[in-house]
């Protein structure tokens, strides 16, 4: 069994991601997760360029930006965003507003989530209001966390983006701010159960 959590998320907004199929469950194939995303909360527009992602809507109404294009994503709607395609999304409404996203390969996304939400749960992170997200408080690691989500925005030129986050990501790497993200994500050794093999040989007087 596993010793990662199957629920991630932020304290402080009540937002959650619940892993359906983790990267060990489908070989690396895909990626499964439920997210349960608050009213006023969302992501900016950016791209990836290792998967293919899929947004299939459950409760609410999500607001999918695809390529420019606004796709109000409802019960059972489906919107698949292609690799190295703009999009980003956002609930608008004031309830909390739940979606499926698969993530195909997996990669190494599901570790980009789970050290996100580690950050915030442990209070290593901060709320920037002109993204509107939470970033981590050092700043090395928003080059780890670029480097686990292949995430890219549409402003600056890519190799741009790849110098900068590249040499953050290797500061982490020297400095071992990436070491202390292990955790989120890297299986812990599970204790053995004791066995009747395990204890000692009684003898009979």
């Amino acid at each position: 069994m596993s010793s990662l959590s199957r629920t991630v998320g932020n304290p402080t907004t009540g937002e959650s991601v619940t892993f359906i199929k983790t990267t060990d469950e489908t070989n690396g194939e895909y990626l499964l997760f439920r997210t349960d995303l608050p009213p006023n909360n969302g992501i900016f527009l950016h791209y990836h360029t290792a998967f293919v992602e899929t947004f299939e809507g459950l409760t609410g109404v999500l607001d999918v930006t695809l390529d420019e294009k606004k796709i109000p994503l409802k019960k059972g709607d489906v919107a698949v965003v292609p690799k190295d395609h703009t999009h980003g999304f956002w609930n608008n409404t004031d309830q909390f507003v739940s979606f499926t996203a698969e993530i195909r390969p997996a990669d190494t996304f599901e570790a980009f989530v789970r050290c996100g939400y580690g950050l915030d749960t442990d209070g290593r992170s901060y709320y920037n209001p002109l993204l509107k997200i939470y970033l981590p408080k050092n700043p090395l690691l928003l080059g780890t966390l670029f480097e686990l989500g292949e995430f890219y925005v549409p402003y600056l030129p890519r190799f741009l983006q790849k110098g900068i986050f590249g040499a953050l990501a290797a500061l982490s790497r020297w400095t071992g701010a990436a070491k202390t993200m292990d955790k989120y994500y890297k299986e812990t050794p599970q204790t053995p159960k004791a066995s009747n093999l395990d204890e000692p040989e009684k003898f009979s007087s």
